[in-house]
């Protein structure tokens, strides 16, 4: 009984690392997408759109996208290019967290 339970948890815990792992993955093949696409006069329509695309992927896909720091990283982005501030160098801190994040 006790054994099981080990492996229940641990089963567990493989699960929860693997599913952060691929939602960071998933995170920085966005990011890449706004990357070669930096200079672009619509930026913050253009990040808008990635980032409703990243989290559709993440919803259809039944990982979880709720509460999370890959997301959190998306939604300083986003609002920091909605401020006109700093754009390009947001879209680069961004692409560089996903880089360091993704396995």
């Amino acid at each position: 009984m006790n054994t099981f339970k080990k492996d229940l948890r641990r089963n567990v815990s493989y699960q929860k690392e693997w599913e952060n792992a691929e939602c960071w993955n998933l995170s920085l093949k966005y990011s890449k997408l706004l990357v070669k696409n930096i200079n672009s006069s619509e930026l913050y329509s253009l990040c808008l759109g990635i980032y409703s695309q990243y989290v559709k992927e993440l919803n259809s896909r039944n990982l979880p996208y709720k509460n999370k720091n890959y997301l959190q990283v998306w939604e300083t982005m986003v609002n920091t290019v909605k401020k006109g501030e700093k754009s390009r160098q947001a879209v680069k801190l961004l692409h560089q967290t996903n880089s360091k994040r993704s396995i």
